[in-house]
């Protein structure tokens, strides 16, 4: 008889609604989001006097909306994390 562990409630929606928020509305308020990080390297780079890769910026916005969720519940930031990864996965393939 093998035991299973303890029910975990995922909402199998958040990575769906991560990427049409991403494709969608945000698209036309923040412009496409590839752009946007490679913008935003550059501007790192720049800063820091450093590389750094448009999927850095993505791994690392992760780590902001992850700080933010310590302040408390909000799906929105588990949202961005999530579209942040997306985006971070995407950008590592070019």
């Amino acid at each position: 008889m093998s035991q299973k562990g303890p029910a975990v409630a995922v909402d199998p929606t958040l990575p769906t609604d991560a990427l049409h928020t991403m494709t969608g509305p945000r698209m036309t308020t923040h412009g496409d989001p590839h752009d946007t990080l490679a913008r935003v390297a550059q501007m790192w780079t720049g800063y820091l006097g450093k590389d750094i890769h448009p999927t850095d910026v993505a791994h690392m916005m992760v780590m902001v909306k992850q700080a933010r969720s310590k302040a408390a519940y909000d799906r929105d930031h588990y949202l961005d994390a999530v579209a942040y990864l997306l985006l971070a996965e995407s950008t590592a393939r070019e």
